[in-house]
């Protein structure tokens, strides 16, 4: 998946290079540096459009029975766009196919959380959850997104 990205990286380079070097042909004013300049614009766009963009790309590849609990956004100081439109890094899916009912006490249901990080594998941790006196030690947004899937 790495190596396809790359290319396309590369690609989008040359793209934009190809697209900008008629200009720099045809008006002989234009400065030299305006065709490389286009191609490291091309790569960093594709590179941000990927950035944002592959969240919602698993997600939507995701089983229906899936239901996304929490998103951690974050910006950094080298990511400058970052700080106009936070980036997701990682998000939290709930299983909600998998869920089991406790066979001793319905009230109590078992499921899977994954954690999803870009590039990185997902992550699963199984919870359990007593519907009738529902605490979790996730911050209070996530344990309401996962009460409300879990707990009818």
């Amino acid at each position: 998946m790495m190596f396809w990205e790359i290319l396309a990286t590369i690609f989008s380079g040359f793209l934009l290079a190809g697209l900008v070097m008629p200009i720099r042909l045809f008006y002989k004013r234009t400065p030299k540096w305006i065709v490389p300049a286009a191609a490291g614009l091309g790569m960093i766009g594709f590179q941000v459009y990927t950035e944002y963009t592959w969240a919602n790309d698993t997600i939507a590849k995701l089983p229906d029975q899936s239901v996304v609990v929490a998103k951690v956004e974050k910006t950094t100081w080298f990511r400058p766009w970052s700080y106009v439109k936070p980036q997701v890094f990682q998000f939290v899916v709930l299983d909600k196919g998998n869920t089991q009912t406790d066979a001793n006490n319905p009230a109590i249901k078992h499921s899977t959380l994954y954690f999803f990080e870009r590039r990185a594998a997902a992550h699963p941790l199984g919870i359990s959850v007593d519907c009738t006196n529902p605490t979790l030690a996730f911050d209070d947004t996530t344990n309401q997104n996962i009460i409300n899937a879990l707990c009818p």
